[in-house]
């Protein structure tokens, strides 16, 4: 019976145009969202490897160039020598930071733009190097990227809604609801009968699409992910077609429910995670970006002016940097305490900047909590959270590339620091007057390189039972509501 059902509604659904028309818009953005997330991700490696293999240059050109330098006669400048601790760690190191892309990262690429994948690493303050992100024109960053996140999370309800809308109430204006039902077919069969029929010309296509896309641009992508993909993607289908159900069984005109479901999407998609970004932003203000650079700069100058003590300060914190140089080599003090002094003021920097850092994550925290908390209340942002998780692009693990990249900074400083104060012990960079500095930096690969390690992350069910939660009341409401139209159906007939 079932199967006769479908097939029924299958023959007269290929008579409607408008089917053929929202099945070519399911198929076009489809692959437009795959295409665009793939090209996307796409950039985004290219920019790594390019980085890369720049460093791998870096290395492969001070391994050619080095018996070139120590066979070198005439003087050079330190902040131009590669192989000069002082060069590299303020001008000429080549040192990246990479966070590497998950090969699930084309389903949402939405937040990526804003999240800078790598890091150039040199040795000074982190908010100089923190805080640059690339330049993009603010539309651009306003609108975001149509990717695969976007298209499930917009798009696909109101795809949803406009094969379902019509769904049983269209049977009934015409009268042959009445006649059905006097043949013993249920409203309840009926109806759920046509939205899997329905649905399925819509999800069929877009699940085709965007796994065959994965499987072809990710190969290393495993099947749980993609597994994860489309329970995502049917466990928000199921929620927009029980609510279809659920609207649908009051019984009113056609016109009636495509207004009620397309009011419902607006209040679910657009406003009330907008309120709830309203709320979370009113509830945990995040200080003034421009009064954060008053500081850093207000704090920059004063530490400028107090050098004696920021320099007393840290060799109190370090006593092993505070040998006396060689009295013979009095004209090196001055250059080798720049070095050290730099390295204290940006050390003094970050120290006094670090309550107003501290403050602008506690922020950023306290609203990704709230945001965790309230996302329950739209489908939308349930299924944005978990989509987010699942690509890897989410906020979670960038906060903890943004943590191993300021460990890695600190590595790097300690490195430099600790290397210049024993070749200024040396007196390799002036042994002697007149004579070139000593190379003191021959092998770039005792650089500390960097090293993403990857946390072990897993896309949260919790949320998506809640959306089947809420699907499942809807379809028992409905199954209520048809249940007794159909038993005021069959009291009629009696009469």
């Amino acid at each position: 019976m079932n199967l006769l059902i479908c097939l029924c509604e299958l023959k007269n659904l290929l008579r409607e145009r408008l089917l053929w028309l929202l099945v070519i818009v399911t198929v076009f953005l489809s692959a437009l969202a795959s295409y665009n997330g793939h090209q996307w991700v796409a950039t985004q490696n290219a920019l790594i490897e390019s980085s890369e293999q720049e460093q791998e240059r870096a290395l492969a050109t001070s391994k050619k160039g080095l018996v070139e330098r120590l066979a070198l006669k005439q003087p050079i400048n330190w902040w131009d020598d590669p192989y000069d601790l002082r060069g590299q760690a303020f001008y000429l190191l080549v040192n990246y930071a990479n966070k590497p892309s998950l090969p699930s990262a084309a389903i949402a690429i939405g937040q990526s733009d804003v999240q800078p994948s790598f890091f150039k690493m040199l040795v000074t303050q982190k908010q100089a190097f923190i805080h640059q992100y690339e330049v993009v024109h603010p539309l651009a960053l306003l609108i975001g990227k149509f990717d695969l996140a976007f298209f499930l999370i917009y798009v696909l309800p109101l795809l949803l809604i406009g094969v379902s809308f019509n769904a049983l109430s269209q049977e009934k204006q015409s009268g042959q609801l009445r006649i059905l039902m006097l043949q013993g077919l249920s409203p309840l069969r009926l109806l759920f009968n046509q939205l899997i029929v329905r649905a399925s010309i819509i999800i069929f296509p877009l699940l085709l699409i965007s796994v065959v896309a994965l499987l072809l641009f990710s190969t290393s992508i495993s099947l749980l992910t993609v597994g994860m993909l489309v329970f995502l993607i049917l466990a928000y289908a199921v929620f927009w077609l029980a609510l279809s159900a659920l609207v649908i069984s009051y019984g009113k005109t056609s016109a009636y429910n495509a207004a009620v479901l397309v009011i419902t999407w607006l209040g679910f998609v657009v406003i009330v995670p907008a309120l709830l970004n309203t709320m979370i932003v009113t509830l945990n203000t995040s200080p003034s970006r421009i009064e954060y650079v008053d500081v850093l700069r207000d704090k920059s100058d004063k530490v400028d002016r107090s050098v004696s003590k920021v320099m007393a300060q840290y060799f109190q914190d370090h006593p092993e940097l505070a040998r006396k140089p060689p009295s013979s080599k009095a004209a090196e003090e001055g250059n080798t305490s720049y070095s050290i002094k730099r390295i204290a003021k940006i050390t003094a920097l970050e120290k006094a900047m670090l309550p107003y850092d501290d403050a602008f994550q506690e922020v950023l925290m306290a609203q990704q909590n709230r945001a965790a908390q309230f996302s329950y209340l739209s489908p939308a942002t349930i299924l944005q959270t978990a989509l987010f998780s699942l690509s890897g692009n989410g906020l979670m693990r960038h906060q903890d590339f943004i943590e191993q990249v300021l460990s890695h900074h600190e590595a790097l400083r300690s490195f430099f620091r600790d290397s210049i104060a024993k070749a200024h012990e040396r007196g390799d960079f002036k042994p002697c007057e007149g004579c070139v500095p000593r190379v003191t930096l021959a092998d770039l690969s005792q650089v500390p390189k960097f090293s993403y390690q990857e946390e072990r992350s897993s896309t949260s069910l919790n949320r998506l039972l809640v959306l089947l939660l809420f699907a499942g009341i809807f379809i028992f409401q409905a199954n209520s509501r048809l249940s007794e139209m159909n038993r005021s159906q069959a009291n009629s007939a009696l009469v």
